[in-house]
């Protein structure tokens, strides 16, 4: 199997995507019982799986690393979004006050009254943790 793979393509961030769609779109199908969404859904779930071997098999490596850097680029800052609204939650020594610029700036809980300067934008502002 090694050798058959050897110059193709493979599983990268983009197949991982395209498989939990179409496993949720199958899902989503089975679940809702209208005849015309579970047609489109077969068919829809059909073609992400030929996408998807395509994908793992092809030997057009420049293209498909091109495809998956551009889908990096539209994925990543949602997951670090994502991994660090875990990491705010997780921590419950400070608080997280968003400014108006978007940057979180953490603050100790328990404090009281806070005068917060943002360290990006510089605007202060008075929080109460």
């Amino acid at each position: 199997m090694a050798r058959f793979m050897y110059g193709r393509n493979g599983a990268d961030q983009l197949c991982w995507a395209i498989l939990i769609a179409e496993l949720a779109l199958s899902l989503l199908s089975s679940l809702i019982r209208n005849q015309y969404f579970s047609a489109f859904a077969h068919y829809a779930s059909l073609f992400l799986c030929v996408y998807l071997f395509f994908r793992l098999f092809s030997r057009n490596l420049e293209k498909r690393r091109a495809e998956n850097a551009k889908f990096m680029q539209w994925w990543g800052p949602k997951q670090s979004a994502l991994r660090g609204a875990k990491a705010r939650r997780a921590d419950k020594a400070h608080k997280y006050v968003k400014c108006s610029c978007g940057t979180y700036c953490r603050v100790p809980r328990g404090v009281g009254r806070v005068e917060l300067t943002c360290p990006k934008c510089g605007k202060k502002q008075i929080v109460k943790t």
